[in-house]
């Protein structure tokens, strides 16, 4: 992983767990495959009511294929121009300033997947380690926002997001986002002081 942040190209802190996501596809694929050759003249003479069941499981199955390519190929955290985004209500994404995020560290909390090694009703739901991102106290209007619960959760100006469906996680995955959460605030320090810099010599310059 690299630590190197520009302000214009969108930089991907945090993907989506391809592994898990593909698992999940494969056999929705198969569903429409089948669900699709029922509706072909190949399957035959078949009763309406078949070809009626076949057309709704293969455009719901269509539906869940989009999702799952789309959650395949799009990051869950990033950052671009000075803001962090996160992608944890598709579509819209969330943007933050970046120096109103203080750090990452790692918690833990339900999977929403179901546990096969629970026998008890309580334990039904495993659990997952979470990437937690924790935001300023002075950044009130982002201490809450609606997320989807089964990819995290953002109350009380913490942002959870769920390992369940995320590459896996380890040390390395917070040294890296803490070097790059450090290499962004310094470059957005950078980047103002040029700003206050330009803004003093054009004042000397309006002067003579």
């Amino acid at each position: 992983m690299s630590n190197k942040v520009t302000s214009n190209k969108r930089e991907i802190w945090i993907r989506g767990n391809r592994r898990a996501f593909t698992a999940v596809l494969l056999p929705v694929l198969l569903v429409f495959a089948v669900s699709g050759f029922v509706l072909t003249p190949w399957a035959g003479e078949l009763h309406l009511a078949w070809r009626l069941a076949a057309g709704v499981i293969a455009g719901f199955s269509l539906v869940v294929i989009s999702s799952l390519l789309y959650w395949i190929f799009r990051p869950l955290l990033a950052y671009q121009n000075g803001e962090l985004l996160v992608y944890l209500n598709p579509p819209h994404v969330i943007k933050i300033p970046i120096e109103l995020v203080e750090v990452f560290f790692a918690g833990q909390s339900d999977s929403f997947m179901p546990n096969p090694r629970a026998h008890h009703a309580e334990d039904q739901l495993s659990e997952s380690r979470n990437i937690v991102i924790r935001l300023a106290e002075r950044a009130t209007e982002y201490h809450q926002r609606k997320v989807k619960p089964i990819f995290g959760q953002w109350e009380d100006g913490y942002i959870v997001v769920r390992g369940t469906w995320i590459e896996p996680i380890s040390k390395e995955t917070f040294r890296f986002l803490n070097r790059s959460l450090v290499a962004a605030h310094r470059s957005q320090s950078e980047e103002e002081d040029n700003l206050d810099s330009q803004s003093d010599s054009q004042v000397d310059e309006d002067r003579e």
